[in-house]
């Protein structure tokens, strides 16, 4: 179109209605985590981990020392000193390759937060060992040699290359059957400064489980099904020697007043509140059944339940029907001939 000074308006074409891309109602983003918020909340819980142990960490040789100044030198009853030592022995060399073992993670795992969480549970299993070896020394008994059972799996677990294998055998089954061991010893009263010894213990040990919750499913997520298959096996592996293990001390329990049913429903049960936790936190995986992490078996499933009251009737061995006592017989006996062979 011409103007009156020569020049030329060019005509633009503005259309009657502007369209925007509708947004979508209500704005659910501004309360939703993002994919990074998660992330981020997970590894700030890791670093958590390791500032929450430098804050409880406890004065393991002020804390005996006042604990026998309370009591007076420990000692055991002469009738529990045999089976309270053994399982003693137990938790003694388990500590021992628990601090090797967190030692290990803490050297090769990648992830900074994940890192100190290690360290600092490396730190806790150093003053764990290092305070029931003096427990143990103010006693004045020798410590039983530990059984080849238990030997083979802790040196499974410290031997593996997998990190994996070695959070699993570590966080979820050795962690929590020491808790339960520690909740058996303590309620009965084997002894009066062990009895106020061993809390310590369980709080820190209840933390450490923490590391395995929140840093394996990133370890899983990655693995191939072939993998995955041999996370499970080395479960499976790790779970016959504990047992197995278990059936050595079988009468060792009742003579120090410790019911192994109870003991062994509570560490069923605080694996299946650890799966439980790993599950709250985990990415969606769709081709993951319902209610259970990749790889991870939990023993509260399954034929779990029935291996428990196997192993441990409900109403006690000697109501137990006779086919069921004779294979707990037969199972005890094997455990006893492996346990001295392996050792």
């Amino acid at each position: 179109m011409k103007l009156g000074d020569g020049r030329t308006r060019i005509k633009t074409s503005r259309p009657f209605v502007r369209w925007r891309k509708r947004e979508s109602w209500p704005p659910y983003d501004l309360i939703e985590e993002t994919i990074a918020d998660r992330a981020q909340r997970k590894l700030d819980r890791l670093e958590r981990l390791y500032h929450v142990g430098q804050d409880k960490v406890w004065d393991g040789r002020q804390v005996l020392a006042d604990l026998i100044r309370k009591h007076g030198r420990p000692q055991l009853d002469p009738a529990r000193r045999e089976p309270a030592l053994r399982i003693l022995s137990v938790l003694l060399w388990g500590e021992l390759a628990a601090w090797a073992i967190s030692a290990d993670l803490a050297e090769r795992i990648d992830d900074v937060e994940a890192k100190m969480a290690a360290t600092s549970q490396a730190h806790d299993e150093a003053r764990h060992f290092y305070v029931l070896r003096d427990y143990l020394r103010a006693v004045g008994e020798p410590v039983p040699r530990l059984g080849g059972l238990g030997r083979r799996l802790l040196l499974g677990i410290l031997e593996t290359d997998s990190l994996v294998h070695k959070l699993v055998g570590m966080q979820l089954l050795v962690e929590s059957n020491a808790l339960a061991l520690f909740r058996g010893l303590v309620d009965a009263q084997v002894e009066p400064v062990l009895a106020e010894l061993l809390p310590y213990y369980e709080r820190d040990e209840a933390r450490h489980v923490g590391l395995g919750v929140l840093y394996l499913p990133r370890l899983l997520r990655d693995l191939s099904t072939v993998e995955l298959a041999g996370v499970a096996a080395f479960q499976i592996r790790c779970l016959a020697l504990l047992m197995t293990a278990g059936l050595t001390l079988r009468k060792d329990f009742p003579a120090l007043g410790m019911n192994a049913r109870e003991m062994a429903t509570h560490t069923v049960k605080l694996q299946n509140d650890i799966v439980r936790e790993m599950l709250s936190i985990a990415d969606p995986d769709a081709g993951r059944p319902r209610g259970s992490v990749r790889g991870i078996l939990n023993p509260a499933k399954g034929i779990g339940p029935r291996i428990l009251d196997f192993l441990h009737p409900p109403n006690g061995y000697a109501a137990a029907p006779r086919w069921q006592r004779a294979a707990l017989d037969l199972w005890t006996a094997g455990a006893r001939i492996a346990d001295r062979a392996l050792a």
